[in-house]
């Protein structure tokens, strides 16, 4: 079995790696729509179309309204985390090359895991949003300027109305 990526199987596995990182946290599941809420307007049709192309290639199974790994998806994420010199984050399971090559078969003759840009653009998908996440953080008013603040207006309001008695 061959370690390098079409363009097809990478975003594939760009968009895997965009469930593995919201089920970071433990879980074995994410919201679907919540996923697709996180990227970009512009982006969100390739992706909601790639999410169920993952979805009819048995990668992903939907729990409701959630989405997660099917056991056949864990060995595909196992597989471009390899692919990409990375340490599969998925020790759990055993290799199984047979459901590799049935997942990779599956997304060849999808047409919905054509990368909708340039692949290098498609790889850096889940840094931009960590990204982006991160400085919508920064962005925010600390808790504790707030508090600061409405003290201060609070004493200002209270000053004015013994000011004018």
């Amino acid at each position: 079995m061959t370690s390098a990526l079409t363009d097809r199987a990478t975003f594939a596995g760009v968009l895997a790696q965009l469930v593995r990182n919201r089920c970071a946290s433990g879980a074995d599941r994410t919201s679907r729509t919540g996923l697709q809420a996180t990227v970009p307007v512009n982006e969100r049709p390739a992706v909601r179309r790639g999410i169920e192309g993952l979805i009819d290639a048995g990668v992903l199974a939907t729990h409701g309204e959630d989405i997660g790994f099917t056991a056949d998806g864990w060995q595909f994420l196992g597989y471009v985390q390899k692919a990409q010199g990375q340490k599969a984050a998925v020790e759990r399971h055993h290799d199984d090359p047979a459901a590799v090559e049935r997942v990779l078969g599956k997304i060849e003759q999808d047409e919905r895991f054509e990368p909708y840009r340039d692949i290098d653009e498609v790889r850096t998908l889940p840094a931009r949003l960590e990204n982006y996440r991160s400085l919508r953080r920064d962005k925010r008013m600390p808790m504790g300027w707030l508090v600061v603040t409405t003290v201060v207006v609070i004493v200002a309001a209270v000053v004015m109305l013994f000011v004018k008695r």
